[in-house]
């Protein structure tokens, strides 16, 4: 047990706050707890909210909820982390999401590219180093197997070959040598290796041998030296270099080395000087002639899911996007609602009873919204633009949002009536007004769509159909498929009109 490192006052005052924050599930509170207390170092650091809930028969909604809310408190630090979906290495870790920008050079494997919202940025949550010490607070202190195959490598990489139980092993397998370089020590690695690929690291730098068909007879010797963080060698024949390399699907890798160079394969002796005034890790792995990976991970809270959670959106105002970056995102669902009549409403009943009534609406809908992992992007006028993860959510939204307005009709002289509709796609997320917005064309094909529904009705497009779970969701409703041209779009739209609800 590591209660001796645990802050008993710090935790104790963090539980109360945490258990007044919102209604919990029962025992989902000592279940907490629990972890915090009992849990092994490692499980406490970088925890994946999603396999937290799932392990443990928690609602994903509320498992999500629970930890944002620790984050707030102070219970949690909250890591926004980039995977390198090539080698599956921590690209890059970050406490706020202004510091993520669209372009990663991993420094592990040397891949570039730009990434997306969606799959390879990781949000996760370590515990607060003012609650319970664990290691990995000081990974200066961590052996270097701990450092390479816990600390820096994502723990949510799935392996993609079905013999090996996990990528770690695979990363393990093949390792060819791991080990602290002390400022100014010299060290001499030495090898006997097939024609394929060998990197070299220190987790800032890479570099990279090919090995050719050609057989050597004399052992290769390649010296390099540490300085400044980057390799440096009297080798000529080493040079920074750009190379393509190909995932089994052909698709194209670009990678970016410090330094790479071809020889033949064979004996090979690499001598490294490290002429820096702090040790350094060294890591030389050897992925061989394999063909680049396209990793998958876990399911987790990537950026995406994040920003389309309502909790993050009340408790994180102030985590936006940096102001001269634009993050893409590939797939995400936009939610338009509008009120019809509201202009004759305020005419007829007055300014004060019709702002009344509108905000009633407003809490209305935000209610289904949340219940229905949606968040709102903003309100304008009488409208509100919302977000989804997931498609068949935002559906179940709409139509829960018309039973909730005619319900809601039931109790007012003057008749609210929504227009709402749902479309899908790739989108760009910006910060304006210091708030998370989106732009693109699916977000206007989104309004557009919306424009066309009549009173009561929801409108979809087909892309938004034809996603799973989406027509389960309309079983008991008229659906009437159409043709639309909207504005901005050359091509006639699919769309499907969704009207009265059928009890069952």
């Amino acid at each position: 047990m590591a209660d001796s490192k645990i802050n008993e006052a710090q935790l104790d005052a963090q539980l109360a706050q945490l258990e007044q924050a919102r209604p919990w599930s029962p025992r989902v509170m000592s279940k907490f707890e629990t972890f915090i207390r009992s849990a092994a170092d490692f499980d406490l650091f970088r925890v994946n909210p999603v396999q937290f809930a799932a392990e443990r028969a928690i609602a994903e909604a509320e498992g999500l909820d629970i930890f944002l809310h620790a984050a707030k408190v102070g219970l949690f630090e909250m890591d926004w982390h980039v995977v390198c979906p090539h080698c599956g290495y921590v690209v890059d870790s970050m406490h706020s999401m202004s510091q993520l920008r669209p372009h990663y050079r991993c420094p592990t494997c040397a891949a570039e590219d730009d990434y997306a919202l969606d799959d390879y940025i990781q949000v996760a949550f370590s515990i607060s180093p003012l609650v319970r010490d664990i290691q990995y607070h000081h990974p200066e202190l961590l052996s270097v197997e701990d450092l390479y195959f816990n600390y820096r490598l994502s723990k949510d990489v799935l392996s993609p070959v079905p013999a090996l139980p996990s990528w770690r092993d695979l990363i393990m397998h093949i390792t060819k040598d791991l080990r602290y370089v002390q400022p100014g020590e010299n060290v001499t690695a030495e090898f006997e290796l097939p024609p394929g690929d060998l990197r070299v690291t220190d987790g800032r730098a890479c570099l990279q041998l090919s090995m050719t068909d050609e057989q050597n007879d004399q052992p290769s010797v390649i010296p390099i030296r540490l300085v400044d963080g980057k390799f440096q060698s009297d080798d000529l024949r080493m040079q920074p270099r750009s190379l393509t390399r190909y995932t089994a699907e052909n698709q194209p890798v670009q990678f970016g080395f410090d330094l790479a160079r071809e020889l033949p394969s064979g004996r090979l002796t690499i001598e490294l000087d490290n002429r820096q005034d702090h040790r350094s890790a060294l890591w030389i792995f050897h992925p061989g002639q394999l063909p680049i990976p396209v990793l998958v991970l876990r399911p987790g809270l990537s950026g995406k899911k994040l920003l389309t959670t309502q909790t993050f959106r009340d408790l994180f105002r102030s985590e936006v996007i940096s102001a001269d970056e634009t993050l893409s995102i590939k797939d995400i669902t936009f939610l338009f609602t509008d009120l019809k009549g509201s202009t004759a409403m305020y005419e007829q009943i007055g300014d004060a009873k019709a702002y009344f009534l509108v905000r009633q609406h407003f809490d209305a809908l935000s209610r289904v919204i949340r219940e229905r992992n949606g968040a709102i992007v903003k309100t304008i006028g009488d409208a509100v633009m919302a977000v989804f993860d997931n498609p068949a959510d935002a559906t179940s939204a709409a139509l829960e949002m018309i039973d909730a307005l005619n319900q809601f009709n039931r109790t007012i002289s003057q008749e609210l009536i929504l227009k709402v509709g749902i479309h899908r796609g790739h989108s760009m997320a910006v910060t304006v007004n210091e708030r998370i917005d989106y732009f693109g064309q699916n977000v206007n094909i989104a309004a557009r769509v919306q424009a066309l529904a009549e009173a009561n009705e929801v409108y979809i497009t087909a892309d938004v159909f034809d996603s799973p779970g989406v027509c389960d969701a309309l079983k008991a409703h008229d659906v009437v498929a159409a043709e639309a041209l909207v504005k901005g779009v050359s091509e006639k739209l699919h769309v499907y009109k969704i009207g009265h609800h059928h009890p069952a």
